[in-house]
């Protein structure tokens, strides 16, 4: 898969997850505005298609606590994943929602205003149909591998000293993860990137690893975990990725 263009329409769902914060969040707002990076996941040359069930947990600081928003959508591509030639598919729906076709010809879902937190279920069902290769898939945690669980970002920092270690981890629950990508990112979309086991809960970045990234307002953190299934539809082999992603907004300093 053309990674670059991937995770460009990854990068979209992210920012619309930023826009759709609490209006009561005690973040500053950054000026100009931060450069945001792409949410990390995995990206593969081989077969002939990659479907993306996507949640992104936002979690903003707000004058009583921490506030969590979930943002649910989906991307899918057809044909040559290694060289971005994509071909269409007809009609593609996650959940029932249908996705959109992209000028590249990829499929992402946008949710509208009517429907800011995109599609809610996905952490309960994962039902993709598509109309070329034709097939449906379905995945629930009891019959097939749906979305990753994921407890909390540890902690409730909301500024990263890039002169110093920091490190990432996770609180609670940590299940029916392949992988997992933690991610600090500057406002400037500069970051630092690291993937490591599905159990894995706590990553360190060196001061070293962060000292080039850029301060500033509006940086993030990611911690995203992911499962990974390679299905075979009519000699078509398609992969499906289910991702969970924990973001916060803090300033670098």
């Amino acid at each position: 898969m053309n990674k670059k263009l991937f995770l460009l329409a990854i990068a979209a769902m992210g920012s619309l997850a930023s826009c759709n914060k609490d209006d009561a969040s005690t973040t500053p707002t950054p000026s100009p505005s931060p450069t945001p990076a792409p949410t990390p996941s995995p990206a593969y040359t081989s077969g002939h298609g990659a479907v993306v069930a996507l949640i992104t947990r936002t979690t903003t600081q707000t004058a009583v606590g921490p506030y969590d928003i979930d943002l649910g959508t989906g991307v899918a591509v057809f044909g040559n994943l290694s060289t971005a030639a994509y071909t269409d598919a007809g009609t593609v729906t996650l959940n029932g929602k249908e996705l959109a076709k992209q000028t590249n010809g990829s499929y992402v879902f946008i949710p509208t205003a009517l429907d800011a937190t995109g599609i809610s279920d996905l952490d309960s069902k994962i039902d993709w149909t598509v109309g070329t290769p034709a097939f449906s898939y379905s995945a629930t945690p009891s019959t097939g591998r749906g979305m990753p669980k994921v407890g909390a970002m540890d902690g409730t920092f909301t500024t990263i000293d890039l002169k110093s270690d920091f490190t990432l981890g996770i609180t609670g629950t940590l299940s029916n993860a392949d992988s997992i990508y933690y991610q600090i990112a500057s406002p400037n979309g500069k970051y630092a990137l690291k993937r490591v086991g599905g159990t894995t809960r706590t990553v360190t970045f060196t001061a070293a690893e962060l000292k080039d990234l850029g301060t500033g307002i509006g940086g993030s953190v990611v911690i995203a975990a992911f499962n990974h299934q390679l299905k075979t539809f009519s000699g078509k082999d398609i992969h499906f990725i289910n991702e969970l992603a924990l973001a916060r907004t803090v300033e670098m300093k």
